[in-house]
């Protein structure tokens, strides 16, 4: 008896689990601070999760875990950027 299932493709993924698997590692809040700002510059471990409650900085909860794509916030903060004027 064969099986049928030896030879066939796997099945397809959604869109989100294709985002989800190809996603990079996540980190918790001192990993983000660790990952984007030098020991010298890093703000707060309270000032994140400031921004965080008021939702200024992309995050991903799981049930009461947060935690950050540290890419994804690099590119959000840079965003962000206030270029000086020209007089």
């Amino acid at each position: 008896m064969a099986n049928d299932t030896q030879g066939s493709t796997p099945p397809k993924m959604s869109q989100t689990q294709e985002t989800i698997s190809s996603a990079t590692q996540l980190v918790d809040a001192q990993g983000l601070l660790i990952a984007l700002w030098a020991e010298e510059s890093r703000p707060s471990l309270r000032w994140l999760r400031g921004q965080v409650a008021e939702r200024k900085i992309p995050f991903v909860r799981m049930g009461r875990l947060v935690f950050f794509d540290p890419p994804m916030v690099r590119e959000y903060m840079a965003a962000k950027v206030i270029l000086p004027r020209k007089f």
